[in-house]
């Protein structure tokens, strides 16, 4: 369970960080490194943590937690509201993701 957790992880990161290359060129090393970073742990987390919800519900549920300082870090932080949806639909799908790969392996 605890692999599955990993490779979940680092398939999300490296998703994310071609996303944000994509999105914007500008961002640096470091903003993609900490991306990465974030979904290898959290994808891990999400896999392995305990829960009585349903493992799609709780892969969601864990992940849009997890988000929710990026949440305002990047919307209203930046002063970039419309960044907020992007962010929830991609912790959304990621922990739908998730919560498949938490769901094999039980």
């Amino acid at each position: 369970m605890h692999k599955l957790g990993v490779v979940a992880g680092v398939v999300a990161g490296l998703l994310d960080v071609v996303l944000i290359a994509v999105a914007d060129a500008s961002a640096g090393a470091r903003v993609m490194a900490q991306s990465f970073l974030f979904w290898s742990v959290a994808g891990w987390l999400v896999v392995v943590s305990p829960s009585r919800l349903a493992p799609l519900l709780h892969g969601v549920a864990v992940t849009v937690l997890l988000n929710l300082p990026w949440y305002i870090a990047f919307g209203p932080g930046a002063g970039h509201w419309e960044h907020v949806p992007p962010l929830i639909v991609m912790s959304i799908v990621f922990g739908l993701g998730f919560g498949v790969v938490r769901k094999k392996a039980a």
